[in-house]
């Protein structure tokens, strides 16, 4: 998961913009969620998780267990995404 903080332009860059809906590969933003973004982003790490298919939204979802460590990725004044994470038990 740690890859996606680097290749994925939407994590990696503060003020990147997401591809019009009417693109081919837009994608879709799931009920109930938003189009704005964090600023920061949190990466729980665990040793288990279920997931459930919603089928009415054609999506999965996962449902971690408890967190082992949490690690905090937050924007620099560069607009770039730090991460050098700080951890948190």
């Amino acid at each position: 998961m740690t890859a996606a903080l680097t290749l994925c332009p939407h994590i990696a860059l503060g003020r990147h913009r997401r591809a019009r809906a009417d693109r081919p590969g837009g994608g879709i933003i799931p009920p109930g969620s938003h189009g704005d973004k964090p600023d920061r982003y949190l990466l729980g790490i665990t040793r288990h998780y279920r997931t459930r298919f919603i089928p009415e939204h054609g999506f999965s979802v996962y449902l971690p267990a408890r967190f082992k460590t949490v690690h905090e990725y937050r924007y620099g004044p560069d607009g770039r995404l730090n991460t050098d994470p700080q951890s948190r038990p």
